[in-house]
């Protein structure tokens, strides 16, 4: 268990920018950063960063929180896992117990893998450099393919033994569990090693934890699969996975780039040779998974795979999937049927870099380029051609990049251009409408989720619906708002009075008017920790363990629109009436005290002559109520008068 101390010291040390910059091109928008959420698909970015305040917030699919949790999020770790990695990053010693007795099983579970999955990558490593025989023939193979040393290291490339259970045994020996070597694909059902006399490419993560492997033949004879790779577990999914792109991403987003190729020693020898803004989509079909991740780095694509035919057909299938996402995208292929390791063995660097640069091609023109050759004089193949160029124009989200295109395409082909368009258009309509169609399937699913959803809520005893907000539940989650950002502040330090206790004290009468259970209990836990002498801040509640709480901390904490530094800073334009927002608090919180209680104390008066109406109370009873009834309407018309509120009596 890792101490309190050693996680409050990951949590100050951990910027939130920081470590989103890993995952996500951020832009600056006024004091936040925005850029494309890495937890759900969207075209126009949503996903919020607030550095001064140390969080993020999707306004698309709803997720934030503080540096730990967007980890835990974007790596799928469990808090210590997440803790543990960014105690790596920032170079800080976590001080560690026993583990707490109710440490669940599926953190134990997920703990566990990527240990194992650490462990196996060593364990090739190993083989690699002090095995004899994998010194002899892995080693020298791949310094034969012309890899220096610190490229096998750089790639923390191993080799799995010629040996039924050289992993196996290793792996009973240190005290790992066979049912987990399984789960990852290592060990095989028949307890034997699933890699076998293979030169082995682990392949990472985005932050670098290895997740699965891939294991090459190293003869050219054998009748055996060339490649094979581990299955999809709780840690690797292949759709999602882009070889290489833990040690591509600050390349890419220097270039603003990304080289886009078939396989892992593609890769490899581009990093050797010093073009690291280079990934390959793991020896599958390029996916809109894979694309996103692509995109939130970079909008500028290359494509770069083999001269040969099947490299040329490998090179267009992915184009449409990019041109969907509104990328710019460019293709090169190979000469003479290399690929990019073998070319740069031949020609170099230099040359290499000069076929990046000048043979690359716009898709159009490659696609004119490879597509019409030889078939100009039979028209009904070049208008299935064009028709195809056309069809993957008309899937690119912005109209101008289309218009341009369709221009483009009609220069090149002789084809009148209003001819090109009255075809895209009619694609553009059948995109519509399956789209439409999808909208609509989605719609439904999702209907059918929330009925599920409150049906199930509905039947749990005790349990209270609070998603939708009545008028006066919205004051309700407004003094709690207040609360959550201001509360930890001094309202009179002399006196050591915070603003917590301020408004508490303040709304104290009116508790007993509240409608929302949750927001009642809410102020109610704060007032207690209070007596206590404790002042909770922002941080404790993101970090509370009521996960509404946390959401409702995150929620207030970060907003969609701001107040712009550009009236000040660019036009000369300042605010004379009030602070900015950030340091008018004093006001908001005295605001929002008083619409609160006016809100109250005008139920309070309802409920009131409602009693009084329908006769329920007793000549007694009538007295002491009339008595209060006048004193709360004294009240509420003060508050009336303070917030220029007009009383219809």
């Amino acid at each position: 268990m890792i101490s309190r101390k050693s996680i409050d010291s990951v949590i100050e040390s951990s910027r939130i920018d920081d470590i989103v910059r890993d995952y996500v091109d951020l832009k600056p928008r006024g004091s936040n950063l925005i850029g494309l959420c890495p937890f759900h698909k969207e075209k126009t970015p949503s996903f919020y960063v607030s550095p001064s305040k140390n969080i993020y917030k999707c306004f698309g699919c709803g997720k934030g929180g503080h540096p730990v949790q967007f980890i835990m999020e974007a790596e799928q770790l469990t808090f210590p896992e997440a803790i543990r990695q960014l105690a790596k990053k920032y170079q800080i010693q976590l001080e560690e117990t026993h583990r707490p007795d109710d440490y669940s099983t599926e953190n134990k579970e997920l703990e566990s893998l990527h240990i194992l999955n650490q462990f196996a990558l060593e364990h090739f490593k190993s083989n690699l450099w002090k095995d004899p025989v994998g010194r002899a023939v892995a080693l020298g193979y791949l310094k034969q393919r012309g890899y220096n040393e610190s490229t096998i290291e750089k790639f923390e490339l191993g080799f799995a033994l010629d040996a039924n259970d050289a992993l196996l045994n290793e792996a009973n020996q240190n005290g790992f569990k066979e049912e987990f070597l399984q789960k990852l694909g290592l060990v095989t059902p028949y307890h034997k090693d699933f890699f076998r006399n293979r030169l082995m490419f682990p392949i990472h993560n985005s932050t670098g934890k290895p997740i699965a492997f891939a294991g090459r033949i190293l003869s050219s004879e054998a009748k055996i699969a060339k490649y094979i790779n581990s299955p999809e577990t709780e840690l690797y999914q292949k759709s999602k996975t882009l070889y290489g792109l833990h040690l591509a991403k600050k390349s890419i987003r220097d270039k603003n780039q990304c080289i886009l190729v078939e396989g892992y020693t593609d890769v490899i020898s581009l990093h050797q040779a010093g073009i690291e803004n280079v990934v390959a989509s793991s020896g599958t079909s390029l996916t809109e998974e894979q694309i996103q991740a692509i995109k939130r780095i970079t909008p500028n694509v290359l494509i770069l795979y083999d001269g040969d035919a099947a490299g040329i057909k490998a090179a267009t299938r992915g184009v449409d999937l990019i041109l969907q996402e509104n990328l710019n995208v460019r293709i090169a292929v190979i000469p003479d049927n290399d690929d990019p390791d073998s070319f740069i063995q031949k020609k170099g660097t230099t040359a290499f870099e000069n076929l990046l640069t000048e043979h690359a091609l716009d898709f159009i023109l490659f696609k004119l380029n490879s597509q019409l050759q030889g078939i100009q004089n039979d028209p009904v193949k070049k208008s299935i051609v064009i028709q195809d160029i056309v069809r993957s124009i008309s899937i690119i989200p912005d109209p101008i990049r289309r218009s341009i295109y369709i221009k483009e395409t009609s220069s090149i082909t002789k084809v009148d251009e209003q001819s090109l368009i009255e075809v895209c258009n009619k694609f553009l309509n059948d995109l519509k409408k399956q789209r439409a169609i999808q909208e609509k399937r989605k719609a439904l699913d999702h209907d059918e989720q929330i009925l599920k959803e409150q049906s199930d809520t509905l039947t749990q005893p005790g349990k209270q619906m609070t998603s939708v907000l009545g008028l006066d539940e919205f004051q309700e989650k407004d003094i709690c708002r207040v609360l959550i950002l201001y509360g930890h502040l001094w309202y009179n330090e002399q006196e050591g009075i915070s603003y917590a206790s301020y408004i508490i004290s303040n709304i104290a009468d009116t508790l007993p008017y509240f409608e929302n259970e949750f927001y009642k209990q809410f102020i109610l836990d704060i007032s207690s920790q209070i007596s206590e002498g404790q002042l909770p801040d922002i941080n404790y509640f993101l970090s509370h363990s009521n996960k509404l709480i946390a959401e409702l901390a995150l929620d207030f904490s970060i907003n969609k629109y701001e107040y712009s530094s550009n009236w000040s800073d660019k036009l000369g334009i300042y605010l004379h009436t009030q602070n900015e927002p950030d340091q008018n608090f004093y006001a908001d919180v005295h605001q929002s005290i008083l619409r609160f209680k006016l809100k109250k104390y005008n139920k309070a008066i309802s409920d009131f002559e409602s009693k009084f109406k329908s006769n329920e109370l007793s000549e007694e009873e009538l007295e002491i109520e009339l008595k209060s009834h006048q004193h709360i309407i004294n009240e509420r018309n003060l508050i009336a008068g303070m917030l220029r509120t007009v009383i219809i009596q």
